[in-house]
């Protein structure tokens, strides 16, 4: 006779996980660097020497004077003449009014007058001019200035790091073995003999 067997298949569910670990990129920009050197300059500030030579006085001994020292002299010399004639003309008047003087006076005056241009006259040798010419001096100068030696340094663009996630960090948990339970009834061969299955 046929006998009946009782198959029994289960399977349990298996989960899988599945980890992306995240990745961190670090990207640092480069900013431009400018530096900016100024050398010292030096700056001169000069003034030659000079003198001045005045001749004036010089000249003015030589007789070769100038308009303004030619006019002061005919001032001067046409005032002593004026004061002379002026003082002449007192001893002259004085001299025809003296009435202890007997005789003709005007005579005696005129030969008065002639013996003194006649008279002996004074001469005198000198080196012209005796002045030394006057000079004046000016020394001049020379400055050197230094400007200050400078250097600028100018930083332009990012300088923060930049810093991104990709990808990022995940945990994917999927099913990998759906479970099930199946029982089966199965006919088995027919056979003889004492071998029996015991659960049956």
């Amino acid at each position: 006779m046929a006998i009946q067997r009782l198959n029994i298949d289960q399977q349990f569910a298996e989960i899988g996980v599945r980890t992306t670990p995240a990745k961190l990129n670090i990207k640092m920009p480069r900013g431009q660097l400018t530096i900016k050197t100024e050398a010292p300059q030096m700056k001169i500030e000069r003034k030659a020497a000079s003198f001045k030579i005045n001749r004036q006085k010089q000249n003015n001994e030589s007789g070769l004077k100038g308009p303004l020292e030619l006019a002061k002299t005919f001032r001067n010399k046409g005032r002593q003449k004026a004061l002379q004639g002026v003082g002449q003309n007192k001893d002259d008047g004085n001299f025809l009014a003296n009435t202890a003087i007997k005789g003709d006076k005007i005579p005696k005056l005129a030969a008065g007058k002639a013996k003194a241009r006649l008279g002996p006259r004074e001469f005198n040798i000198g080196l012209m001019p005796q002045s030394s010419p006057e000079i004046q001096w000016d020394k001049g100068y020379m400055r050197i200035n230094w400007s200050k030696h400078s250097v600028v340094i100018d930083y332009s663009g990012e300088y923060m790091p930049d810093l991104t996630v990709d990808p990022k960090y995940s945990v994917e948990v999927f099913l990998r073995t759906e479970p099930y339970f199946r029982v089966m009834v199965e006919e088995a061969v027919e056979s003889t003999g004492k071998y029996v299955d015991s659960a049956i």
